[in-house]
């Protein structure tokens, strides 16, 4: 991996400045393309990719592997750009919240272009150390990628899944809490009620929902956007969300604690050996919370 050179576009957003320090580290040159520039970094372009200046394609020379860090419908209009100027084995990387049409739009234009997708599965906010990332290939039974070893050696663990895998998955562990969240924010919204007040008498479960919304609403927008509106996947968990918010109420409205109890029961069956689990997760949060 030594002296691999990387290029990043959106280099100078939250996923590309977290891949570039990690590239950095296992000791791959990278060069950052972005609209702005931030810092005295030597190896930073700033540059419009949808409307890229002439030679400016000099950029990928030498390139090993092309990381788009971009949101999804920038990624997939960059992409003609990019294959005309990199070669066919160079590496293409992709870091969208939402793999299978960026890799439906690669396979297109050029089939045996090499791809990966990364997805850090936290805030870049956060060390990366003992974090979850979803590694994304057209054949998940391949030996070690080269750049799975440098996600590893940043400490990371990687869970392997197919671009349509990977949306799937994304629908029910992105976009139905990140979902639940926003209903919830709108709901507080509209309320006559002090948030202040809310906010002083708040319980564990109350504060812990406000961390959550004001996480959402401090980052950027296009990040949750893009887990809702590009992933077709997510349509359904969203309706499902909705129907059991209106069985909820149909339960309480009926004064049918006997139903509401077995759903309760069936909810915990489901989740199993996780209950337990996610039980301590949630007394380590709720003991930090003073």
């Amino acid at each position: 991996m030594s002296n691999h050179k990387v290029v990043i576009l959106g280099g100078q957003g939250a996923i590309g400045s977290l891949l570039g320090c990690l590239f950095t580290q296992s000791g791959c040159i990278v060069y950052r393309v972005d609209q702005r520039t931030q810092g005295e970094r030597s190896l930073c372009c700033q540059l419009d990719i949808l409307n890229p200046a002439a030679g400016s394609e000099a950029i990928f020379t030498e390139a090993k592997a092309v990381v788009f860090a971009l949101p999804e419908a920038v990624a997939i209009q960059a992409l003609p750009w990019v294959l005309s100027a990199v070669g066919d084995d160079v590496q293409i990387v992709s870091t969208c919240s939402v793999q299978a049409p960026f890799h439906s739009a690669l396979s297109a234009a050029a089939p045996g272009q090499p791809f990966i997708g990364v997805n850090p599965m936290f805030s870049p906010s956060l060390s990366e150390q003992k974090r979850p990332v979803a590694v994304t290939l057209d054949n998940c039974h391949v030996n070690e990628h080269w750049i799975e070893r440098v996600l590893t050696q940043a400490g990371m663990r990687i869970s392997r899944m197919t671009p349509e895998e990977h949306d799937r998955v994304m629908a029910f562990c992105q976009a139905l809490p990140h979902a639940a969240i926003l209903i919830f924010g709108l709901v507080l919204a509209k309320s006559p009620l002090d948030i202040g007040t809310l906010a002083t008498v708040a319980p564990p479960p109350m504060r812990t929902m406000l961390a959550l919304l004001s996480r959402v609403l401090l980052n950027p927008m296009e990040v949750y956007w893009d887990v809702q509106y590009e992933n077709p996947m997510a349509a359904e968990p969203r309706q499902e969300l909705l129907h059991a918010i209106q069985q909820l109420d149909s339960i309480v409205q009926a004064g049918d604690q006997t139903e509401f109890g077995n759903n309760l029961r069936h909810i915990a069956q489901q989740l199993g050996e996780q209950l337990n689990i996610s039980a301590a997760d949630c007394q380590h949060i709720f003991s930090t919370l003073k």
